[in-house]
């Protein structure tokens, strides 16, 4: 059995292969072109049916199986309710079902973090990635009620919404697991940076929004990317260790450079009122950095970090 999945029960390994199919059929349903903004709510279901799921027990503390199950039927019924016009009473009552079970999660982690504090930067990455994701619910939700939080465009809703499934999620996770496999200043440093930057970059959006302190999002856009950095270097790191052997040395290499490549792009455009000519159009930044943040950053980083705790001697996980 592949050594990954020998870590999940066999009911949980049939979720996951349950929700991989619908994805691809929701993949295929929304198109294949990259650079049509269906591709966002792609990438936004990848995190929600492949990334979540494969990272289960990743986190600082696992599920329990009821709310495995749960996300596993409202994700698949998320798939479905995407497809559906805006606004529409069924898709609105999916969203607020993922949204209600996300705001649990966040709660859950919050308990944890109050009962043992202070916690080291590390530990707080993987719990905040247990509760980023509930505030890209709530940008969901408003995007299916066709509601427009602060006038922001539509595209800007979806945008944000999948911003905390992603640099919500796999970055303050893999960050956290980094810093806990490699504890020193450089992991630390990366693991506060992403505390701070990913809350920071929204709100330097809605500054930019309002006309106002434009050197806001610069900096906080600067702040996530010195983070991100410092993870890349530290996945790249790994995938040099002695002890990463085959695939599992290739995922660590293959995510650290993808996350190099797509924070090196967010930078720029960050930066673009000081260098607009850096800067890739808005569609071309999801299509590049937004799939290399999905694919090559968050699933190949969560699959050798499951290498590892496949390496560690534990029994599998129950389901």
């Amino acid at each position: 059995m592949n050594p990954i999945l020998h870590l999940f029960s066999t009911s949980a390994r049939m979720r996951l292969t349950i929700s991989v199919i619908v994805w691809l059929g929701f993949t295929w349903v929304k198109g294949l072109n990259p650079q049509a903004a269906t591709w966002i709510e792609v990438l936004l279901m990848a995190s929600i049916l492949i990334l979540m799921p494969l990272a289960r027990g990743l986190e600082k503390s696992p599920q329990p199986n009821s709310s495995e199950v749960a996300e596993f039927l409202i994700g698949l019924a998320l798939a479905q309710a995407l497809l559906l016009p805006i606004p529409s009473l069924l898709g609105t009552v999916i969203c607020g079902c993922w949204f209600l079970h996300r705001s649990r999660e966040a709660w859950l982690a919050m308990l944890e973090a109050r009962s043992s504090w202070p916690k080291d930067p590390a530990s707080l990455c993987q719990i905040s990635s247990s509760m980023f994701p509930a505030v890209g619910a709530a940008w969901l939700l408003a995007h299916r009620l066709n509601y427009l939080p602060f006038d922001f465009d539509s595209l800007i809703v979806l945008l944000t919404a999948a911003h905390f499934h992603h640099a919500g999620f796999t970055l303050p996770l893999l960050a956290g697991l980094a810093g806990k496999a490699l504890p020193g200043v450089h992991s630390r440093w990366a693991c506060q940076l992403i505390l701070a930057g990913v809350p920071l970059v929204a709100v330097g959006i809605t500054c930019t929004h309002f006309q106002l302190l434009p050197w806001v999002e610069p900096v906080a856009v600067t702040v996530l990317v010195a983070g991100a950095l410092g993870v890349a270097l530290l996945h790249i790191r790994q995938a040099f260790h002695r002890r990463a052997r085959g695939l599992q040395g290739l995922w660590f290499g293959i995510s650290g450079l993808s996350l190099l490549a797509a924070m090196l792009l967010a930078l720029s455009f960050g930066l673009r009122s000081l260098l607009p000519e850096l800067a890739l159009p808005m569609p071309a930044m999801w299509a590049v950095h937004g799939t290399l943040n999905t694919f090559g950053f968050g699933l190949c980083g969560i699959l050798a970090w499951r290498c590892c705790r496949a390496d560690e001697p534990t029994k599998p996980m129950t389901a």
